[in-house]
């Protein structure tokens, strides 16, 4: 009796348990479930937020190679900012007929360059990269596809440090952006998988120039407009408007019978434009003489009877040497057969000319020590309009530089003339014929680039590897950014 009351009680202990057990097996499972599903959701909302996060990333990476590749189509891009309020600078680079600032100018000759250079269609092509830099620095996203966007914030290039700092914007969304002017930091709050960042990258601006400028002397003849085919030689580097296709004639150059340089020198078309003149001193606080026109025979710097020089040379710093130059300004130097300039071997000479110049001038170092080619140097600033003209007569040598932007060039009689020459064009003349066959101009031993008074070497920019790579918070305020 007493043992089926205890297996009694002890079959309805077990039933009672059982509920509870079964209830905290339940409980565990769903507590178990739960966390695993919120650590799921977690785990997703990672995903997405790492997706969207290298989606910006991409987009970064995406707009900065683009912009490198339009910079390297227009180097010259690379040397101004991306915005100003006057000057020359992204939002202003355009191709018009009538160019009126420095890069417009640059960019017109790169355009009506490029058909004749290549492919005809790539002129349309480079007007297409210019106007595309020009809209990168109106402050807008542009569309990537896929719902991916860039954003140029700005590009600041320094002269001294040679380098150009693009700060760059990347955006990726789940859905198509509605608003591409919109930059502001809550842009994107419909879209909780958003994401935008900000890089810095610096670029270093390196200059390239080619062969014709990297040689220790001026290139012989550079002209802007036209070719030298008039007949003459050059035994020098020949700088001129580009020949379709591309092919400019090489005949014209002469190879040296003696010091003949390697590579040789060649006649071609390059893509920058000439420098800036050097400015004409004020004769009144200068105490530079203006001689008006010279219509006789002159020696320079000028003599007293007894042969001691009575004009006051002005000191300058060239090649990182203070020396003594004789400066003059002059309107126009007009000479008949018999006379001529001569200027004394070993001294400096500079003329600041605002008019023509026609006759014969004689500057030959032959044995004086010290003496250099470059020692006398011709600088001339009559516009365009007046059709100004540069000839050179006479039998004599003539060692020198003449840089006259808008100068008709051109020499006849049987004179050498030794150094450099750069205008408008070579001819023609009348009454200013180069003869035949003969060498009009001999850049052989000529016109070193560190004789000159003024650095007048162009620069040819080239983009160098990205120096410094950050990513800083989308609101830095302008020139607050901590990357360098």
């Amino acid at each position: 009796m007493n043992n089926r009351l205890y297996l009694h009680l002890m079959a309805n202990k077990e039933k009672g348990f059982a509920l509870p057990l079964a209830v905290l097996i339940g409980l565990i499972l769903m507590v178990t479930g739960m966390t695993m599903m919120m650590r799921a959701q977690g785990d997703q909302s990672k995903v997405i937020a790492q997706n969207a996060r290298a989606g910006s990333l991409r987009s970064s990476e995406v707009g900065l190679a683009r912009v490198q590749d339009l910079l390297n189509s227009v180097r010259v891009m690379a040397t101004v900012d991306s915005n100003c309020t006057t000057g020359d600078c992204w939002q202003n680079a355009e191709v018009v007929t009538n160019p009126s600032t420095d890069l417009q100018r640059h960019l017109k000759k790169l355009v009506d360059a490029a058909p004749s250079c290549s492919n005809p269609n790539n002129a349309a092509t480079l007007k297409a990269k210019i106007n595309e830099l020009r809209d990168l620095s109106a402050n807008k996203w542009f569309d990537l596809r896929n719902n991916r966007y860039y954003r140029v914030v700005g590009y600041d290039y320094s002269i001294g440090t040679g380098r150009g700092v693009l700060t760059l914007e990347g955006l990726s969304r789940t859905s198509a952006a509605t608003d591409l002017t919109d930059t502001a930091i809550g842009r994107d709050s419909d879209d909780n998988a958003a994401s935008r960042n900000r890089v810095v990258v610096t670029i270093p601006i390196l200059d390239s120039p080619p062969l014709e400028f990297n040689r220790t002397t001026v290139p012989a003849l550079w002209i802007s407009d036209g070719t030298a085919d008039d007949g003459a030689k050059f035994e020098g580097d020949v700088l001129e408007r580009v020949v379709s296709p591309c092919n400019n004639k090489q005949d014209k150059i002469k190879k040296p019978t003696t010091d003949a340089p390697s590579p040789p020198y060649t006649a071609q078309f390059v893509g920058v434009f000439f420098p800036n003149l050097p400015p004409i001193p004020d004769s009144n606080s200068s105490g530079i003489p203006d001689l008006g026109d010279i219509e006789s025979s002159k020696t320079f710097p000028r003599k007293n009877a007894e042969g001691g020089i009575t004009d006051t040379a002005s000191t300058r710093t060239i090649n990182g040497q203070r020396v003594e130059v004789y400066e003059y300004i002059v309107n126009n130097i007009n000479l008949s057969d018999s006379d001529k300039i001569t200027i004394t071997p070993g001294k400096r000479v500079v003329f600041y000319v605002e008019g023509n110049i026609n006759g014969a001038i004689e500057h030959n170092c032959g044995t004086t020590t010290g003496c250099k080619p470059g020692n006398l140097q011709i600088y001339a600033y009559a516009p365009a309009s007046a059709e100004p003209q540069i000839c050179l007569r006479g039998n004599q040598t003539l060692q020198a530089f003449i840089f006259a932007p808008d100068y008709s060039l051109g020499k006849t009689d049987t004179g050498a003339f030794v150094g450099a020459a750069w205008g408008k064009k070579w001819g023609p003349i009348p009454g200013c014929t180069s003869s035949s066959g003969a060498v009009a101009v001999t850049q052989t031993k000529g016109v070193e680039w560190t004789e000159l008074i003024q650095n007048l070497k162009p620069k040819f920019p080239q983009l160098g590897k990205i120096a410094n790579w950050c990513e800083e918070p989308i609101d830095t305020a302008a020139g607050k950014s901590e990357c360098d």
